[in-house]
Formats: structure tokens, C-alpha cells, sequence
């Protein structure tokens, strides 16, 4: 196989991890936002949608490389996670308003396009969890990302240094150094 065969071989999964992120991250983003609206009222909510888009941050990470990413959304992971919660806390002091913490008010909404809509304290509290969830999830994601990196550099050092071509000990023939005898 010619080098054009080789460089095409050791790239081709990089090509299509970059082709499904391009196809899937908007995917995973929408479903995220479905399952983030429909939460008060059916199966969804602010958590699992927040895992879901944190996924496709996930895809990013693995195909852009953690570097990009980080420079990308990891200023505003922790600013996220205080807002989140901020956005949850203050959605549970509105039903103080009412006589109950974390009681539910609706403010009731007719948009011309999409018809009446009920907005609620359930939804606001929803989109508190996501922010937490997302921001929490995707900083972890970042952290792993930065160790694996740093494992791979150190055991690579560690390969080179043991080389026997870098002087390092060739424990297979029996010799520890070059221009040394073997050892018994």
C-alpha cells in the first residue's frame, strides 16, 4: 500500500467521526431542547435533556478535540452551573407569591403562530436543572478529556525514555545500555 493508502487508512476515522458530528450534534441539541419542553408534562425534564446535550458536547470533544471545545464553551461552564441554579431556585420562590415554595404558576400566552401556550414555574425550574446538568456534565467531560491527554504524554516520555535507541535499558537481548556488555 502506497503512502496515499496509509495516510488515508490512518485518517478515516477521524473523517468519519467529524462526518457524524456534523450530522448528529444538531440532532442530539434538538431532541435535548424537545425533551427540555415537554418535561412538565410528560417524560423529559431539565436533567435528561441536560445529559443529552451534554452528549453532544461529547461528540464535539471527540471530534474536534478537547482544546477547541474548551476554548469554545469552557469559559461559560462555570457561570453556567451558578446560573442554573439561580434559575431553579428563583422559579421555587415565585410560588412563595403564592403562599407555597415550589408551588406551580402558569402564565397563560397567545402566540399568533403557535397558538395558546401555558408557560409555568415548572418549566423555568426545568431549564435551571438543564443549565446545571449541561454545564456540570460537559466540564467533567473537559477534565477527563485533559487527564487521558496527559496519561497518553507521560506514557509516551515513558516509552522514549526506556528506548533502547534513546540509551534507555533494552530488557529483551539482555543488554541495559548500548556499548555495554550483556549482563548475565
Amino acid at each position: 500500500m502506497g503512502s496515499l493508502g496509509r495516510a488515508l487508512r490512518i485518517h478515516m476515522p477521524e473523517l468519519y467521526l467529524r462526518l457524524l458530528n456534523r450530522i448528529l450534534t444538531p440532532v442530539l441539541l434538538m431532541l435535548a431542547l424537545f425533551l427540555l419542553v415537554r418535561g412538565h408534562n410528560l417524560p423529559g425534564g431539565g436533567f435528561i435533556a441536560g445529559l443529552m446535550a451534554a452528549a453532544a458536547f461529547e461528540l464535539q470533544i471527540l471530534s474536534r478535540g478537547h482544546e477547541s471545545v474548551r476554548r469554545a464553551i469552557g469559559p461559560y461552564l462555570n457561570s453556567g452551573i451558578g446560573l442554573g441554579l439561580a434559575v431553579a431556585i428563583f422559579s421555587g420562590i415565585i410560588g412563595l407569591l403564592k403562599g407555597l415554595f415550589f408551588q406551580g404558576q402558569w402564565l397563560e400566552v397567545d402566540v399568533p403562530l403557535l397558538g395558546h401556550l401555558e408557560l409555568g414555574t415548572p418549566i423555568l425550574f426545568d431549564l435551571g436543572v438543564f443549565l446545571v446538568v449541561v454545564s456540570f456534565a460537559t466540564s467533567y467531560l473537559l477534565g477527563l478529556s485533559r487527564v487521558s491527554d496527559r496519561a497518553a504524554v507521560n506514557s509516551e516520555d515513558t516509552a522514549e525514555l526506556q528506548s533502547p535507541a534513546k540509551g534507555g535499558p533494552d530488557f529483551t537481548s539482555g543488554v541495559d545500555a548500548p556499548n555495554r556488555e550483556p549482563t548475565p
